[in-house]
């Protein structure tokens, strides 16, 4: 499959223009092989568990986003830097006396691994499972762990703010998409009517019968889902609907479907 990629690639590269039919020629890719645009990567990136992934992958995304445009490079090959949760992982029980419990619940199962959350720091062991204002100001023995003191860009808000809840989550995620998306360019290119290849995206109304197939993916409340199986597509459909609203699916015509 890789290889058919790069040989669909290959044929549509003009070596007279290369980098603007590059451009072109990922503009137009559909499905799975698509390049997702800023109005997508926004609404994906928000919730995507950055950490979980192949660690490679999250060192180059945090990697490049303390870099750019800094004049002193930073690089996580350095064994003292670290990735840090900023919410833990494990966090110290006077965390739930800061955070009401809806925001640990949405924290903990939409916002833990995701780039919001995340930074690095050369002090992870210090900080732990320590709370927000404990982390941003420690400094014990003199040597300036907190993140307060802190030279790296991905730091730079934590030293503006006092809390770590679901609104300075929210705000710290503008900022490193604002970022991303100036690393990360959409292609600035004018694709004219003949060269629009055929979208094969359906939305459920004029879905084909799913029997035998598979999916690239599904977008439920703006929110893209990468899978193959439609089951799994029904599953996360309905369970989230049900967390929304149970009392509803008691409805005798919705129970009968």
């Amino acid at each position: 499959t890789i290889n058919k990629i790069f040989l669909n690639l290959y044929s549509d590269i003009n070596i007279n223009n290369y980098y603007e039919s590059l451009e072109k020629a990922l503009v137009k890719k559909k499905n799975r092989q698509r390049f997702p645009n800023n109005g997508e990567i926004e609404v994906t990136l928000a919730v995507k568990d950055v950490y979980n992934t192949k660690s490679k992958n999250t060192v180059y995304l945090l990697e490049l986003l303390e870099n750019y445009n800094n004049r002193e490079y930073v690089s996580i090959d350095n064994p003292d830097i670290t990735i840090e949760h900023i919410y833990p992982q494990n966090p110290d029980a006077k965390w739930y006396d800061m955070l009401d419990e809806n925001s640990v619940k949405k924290i903990e199962d939409k916002y833990l691994h995701t780039i919001s959350n995340l930074t690095l720091s050369g002090n992870n062991g210090s900080l732990g499972n320590k709370t927000f204002a404990e982390k941003k100001d420690l400094n014990k023995d003199n040597k300036q762990q907190g993140y307060i003191y802190s030279r790296l860009w991905l730091n730079q808000y934590l030293k503006e703010i006092d809390e770590w809840n679901l609104d300075t989550i929210q705000k710290r995620y503008k900022i490193l998409y604002d970022r991303f998306i100036q690393i990360w360019k959409y292609p600035d290119v004018i694709i004219e009517d003949e060269e629009v290849e055929n979208d094969e995206d359906y939305n459920i109304f004029n879905a084909p019968d799913p029997r035998h197939r598979k999916l690239d993916y599904f977008i439920f409340k703006d929110e893209k889902i990468i899978t193959d199986e439609v089951a799994k597509m029904y599953y996360h459909v309905v369970s989230n609907l049900f967390d929304e609203n149970s009392s509803a699916f008691n409805h005798p015509d919705l129970k009968n479907l």
